[in-house]
């Protein structure tokens, strides 16, 4: 809950229990003081209470008066919460009887759901004009509802299975890129009709669909031109941003995020950062979206400007990102979906500015999370990446039990990993030169190269934006140029490497 949430909540909230509100508003204040949820420590707190022998009646008497207290808050600011009490509005005043009063609601609320294309509420605010029809016998009201709301209906139906095809689709492919990654080939069941997205939602549900098939394709020019079709529909219906402008705010982040990857996107990303950065001032949004946010902005704002080729940026921004993570831990809120992006992002760019004692940081920090709920490709290339730090602070022990280890990790794994296991066997038989004492450069800059050649030779140009860390490595090793320099020549160059 908001601050402004919880001060209508205490001051409205309990107004119909004046005698006992005392105890709801106590166990309010300790629920609210605690960081996570522990009803054992509450339970600890208010021993001696004589509430404590009921407390199960007493917490869910609470949880109800939270949920009656944010719809009132909320009763004029959210379209679906003033159509649903339309509703409920029209579902007293048919009760009593008083059909005149009920059909001028339902037009009132079939006004607003119209405009915001909220189908399935038109339907059922048409099941309650029949009924209203019907039982007042109004027979030109009934004449005029058969000659032009029939075909509405199934307009109405229509667009609502559109939309649950749609969403249905992107919901398939978010599960796909979450559990497996782009690497994986989908099979789908789910058909998608012959014609246009029609509406707001199933227009976007598409844009959604487009920019992760754009993810399975490595394809950025396709993610930015659905995250940019995405922004341009809620800029085209502005009262669609006004309803939803935290959607609004995520549409921004993803097409912030789709510059990422190419250079050339450089000043739309400055342009949309700055848009962004405004949008979370100016609406009222909770505290803790606003920090999940920004902590979103820093991570992306690092993935772009470890290509940018400036140092000294690079570092200012990877500290940026660092003081808002501790931020956002500091103030309680929990950030599992980010976690793993903050200490890759601190582990790349650390490594990119060849700062490997703080790389090694980060990496020790992503082990600490549980990665098996992470994507299979990530969870691979973080742990491929970790590797570098170690051979740059010459850990040969470790580094061999760790080769072996991610080797057989791999060996149960299937051949989409084949670079992954290219990159573990060069690293292997670097690291047994690397501690012979007749050692020679020259041998190392062969087996590197030999590496280079057989990575370029299984992946894609377009994959080649995500290995673009390893490729920067191979060729500071082989060039002598710094990590920063090698990769800012190849991302500028389109990845022709």
């Amino acid at each position: 809950m908001t601050p402004s949430e919880k001060r209508y909540f205490k001051r409205f909230g309990l107004l119909q229990q004046k005698k006992d509100s005392n105890k709801y508003i106590l166990l309010f204040d300790a629920i609210n003081e605690q960081s996570e949820y522990k009803e054992q420590a509450l339970v600890h707190q208010f021993k001696g209470y004589d509430f404590i022998n009921n407390f199960s009646e007493i917490k869910k008497y609470l949880f109800n008066q939270i949920q009656k207290a944010l719809r009132n808050y909320h009763s004029q600011s959210s379209i679906d919460i003033i159509l649903y009490n339309y509703l409920s509005d029209i579902s007293v005043l048919y009760g009593k009887e008083l059909y005149v009063e009920c059909s001028r609601i339902i037009k009132k609320a079939k006004k607003i759901a119209t405009k915001h294309e909220k189908f399935s509420i038109l339907l059922l605010l048409n099941e309650w004009k029949r009924n209203v029809l019907r039982i007042s016998h109004h027979v030109d009201g009934i004449q005029n509802y058969l000659d032009k709301e029939v075909v509405k209906d199934q307009e109405y139906i229509s667009c609502v299975e559109h939309e649950s095809i749609f969403f249905n689709k992107s919901l398939e492919l978010t599960l796909h890129l979450r559990k497996k990654g782009p690497d994986h080939k989908i099979i789908s069941n789910l058909k998608l009709p012959s014609e246009n997205p029609k509406t707001f939602r199933a227009k976007r549900y598409a844009f959604l669909q487009k920019s992760m098939e754009g993810y399975m394709e490595f394809d950025s020019e396709k993610i930015f031109e659905a995250s940019s079709d995405d922004v341009s529909i809620f800029e085209e219906n502005p009262h669609f941003i006004a309803a939803h402008p935290k959607q609004y705010i995520i549409s921004l982040s993803n097409l912030l995020d789709s510059c990422a990857n190419k250079i050339k996107y450089n000043d739309v990303f400055d342009e949309y950062l700055l848009k962004i950065t405004k949008g979370l001032e100016s609406y009222s949004f909770d505290a803790e979206f606003i920090a999940k946010e920004r902590l979103l902005l820093h991570i992306i704002k690092c993935k772009v400007y470890s290509l940018r080729g400036n140092l000294y940026n690079l570092k200012a921004v990877r500290q940026e990102l660092k003081e808002q993570y501790d931020l956002t831990n500091k103030k309680g809120y929990k950030t599992p979906d980010l976690d793993i992006y903050v200490h890759d992002n601190l582990m790349r760019s650390a490594l990119i500015t060849e700062d490997f004692s703080s790389a090694l940081e980060s990496y020790n920090a992503i082990l600490q999370l549980n990665l098996g709920s992470y994507r299979e490709d990530l969870q691979m290339e973080t742990r491929l990446l970790g590797l570098i730090p170690h051979f740059e602070l010459g850990n040969w022990l470790l580094l061999e039990s760790m080769v072996r280890s991610a080797l057989r990790l791999l060996q149960r794994k299937h051949s989409h990993f084949k670079l992954g296991k290219l990159f573990l066997e060069a690293i292997k038989k670097c690291v047994h030169l690397k501690q012979q004492s007749n050692y020679k450069k020259e041998d190392l800059a062969f087996i590197l190269k030999q590496l280079k050649l057989d990575a370029l030779s299984i992946t894609s140009k377009r994959r080649l934006a995500d290995y673009i860390l390893f490729i920067g490595w191979i060729d500071s090793k082989l060039t002598q140029n710094s990590i920063m320099q090698c990769i800012f020549e190849a991302t500028k160059a389109g990845y022709k490497i």
